[in-house]
């Protein structure tokens, strides 16, 4: 096919030939996802798209435009996702392009030793994302619930005493000082013990200092084996019992493919070495389109 590139969505490992039955539409422009089989029980997930849609022209082009790359991000997510069941799943980055099927696997066949032990590593294994923020409005209404006057007498205590009214405005500021604080250190907390829970766990201290005032106190990702999924989410909610008076939200999305669990060398490797160019530099937007896309996507899967 003269006008067009080989897109790879992900690396399968299955012992048998994965199903293709009930695959969502993938990238824009993409004809029907294939299978290309790399020997060994490795099979890579391709399509094939148009070469003036994405030739290094159009990419840079598009690059520019969040919502056009956010789509793509999504979509290619969405293919990604079906195969969650099989022995292990490794996504590729977002526009990982080759000029033909057969130079995408002469790459994987000469990285074939890491990726193996890619997948090793996170074979039965899937992706949770943990988000915890403070609410500083709920926190307030604590506050001025506890604060309320409350059965007989209320209309006396409504009349405030110079004691209470200082008491009061004492614990609403400290909404904005020792709480904030003591929610830091409680996040710390959870992401140590949810840690415990998992064979992996990678923090993305970036985002979470990324606005100046920022109120996201946790923004985690755990590498959990299937197994033990029930158990994971069992503990992050024993655990969140005692956050809520603190005015701290949970937020556990997944599961996901290992996005966050490929060591960066490895990652982009496969992505990109032997590649067009437009793929090396279209591989840097991964991880903001990825963000933009699962934030969608998450609102269906919470846990």
């Amino acid at each position: 096919m003269t006008g067009a590139l080989t897109y790879v969505y992900c690396l399968v490992r299955s012992a048998r030939r994965p199903s293709l039955h009930g695959l969502p539409p993938g990238i824009p422009g993409s004809k029907e996802v294939r299978l290309l089989d790399a020997g060994g029980g490795l099979w890579v997930v391709v399509t094939s798209v148009p070469r003036a849609d994405y030739d290094e022209a159009s990419l840079a082009r598009g690059l520019q435009n969040l919502d056009w790359v956010s789509r793509r991000a999504m979509a290619h997510e969405s293919v990604v996702e079906q195969f969650l069941t099989a022995a292990a799943v490794l996504p590729m980055q977002l526009f990982a392009l080759f000029t033909t099927d057969e130079r995408a696997l002469e790459h994987v066949t000469s990285d074939r030793t890491r990726i193996d032990r890619i997948l090793t590593r996170i074979e039965r294994h899937l992706e949770w994302g943990l988000r915890l923020s403070f609410d500083e409005k709920a926190a307030r209404q604590a506050v001025e619930d506890s604060h309320a006057p409350s059965g007989a007498g209320a209309a006396t205590a409504m009349r405030s005493t110079g004691s209470e009214y200082l008491a009061r405005k004492r614990d609403l500021l400290d909404v904005t000082r020792v709480q904030i604080t003591a929610a830091k250190a409680e996040a710390d907390r959870l992401y140590r013990v949810m840690s415990r829970e998992a064979s992996e766990a990678r923090r993305r201290t970036a985002t979470e200092q990324a606005t100046p005032g920022s109120r996201l106190l946790l923004d985690a990702a755990f590498l959990v084996p299937v197994r033990r999924a029930a158990a994971f989410r069992s503990a992050l909610r024993k655990q969140a019992r005692t956050l809520d008076a603190a005015g701290i939200v949970v937020s556990l999305t997944g599961p996901w493919p290992p996005y966050n669990f490929i060591e960066p060398a490895a990652a982009k490797a496969p992505a990109s070495a032997g590649a067009s160019a437009s793929s090396k530099r279209a591989a840097s937007t991964r991880t903001s389109a990825s963000t933009t896309a699962k934030k969608t996507t998450a609102r269906r899967r919470r846990k």
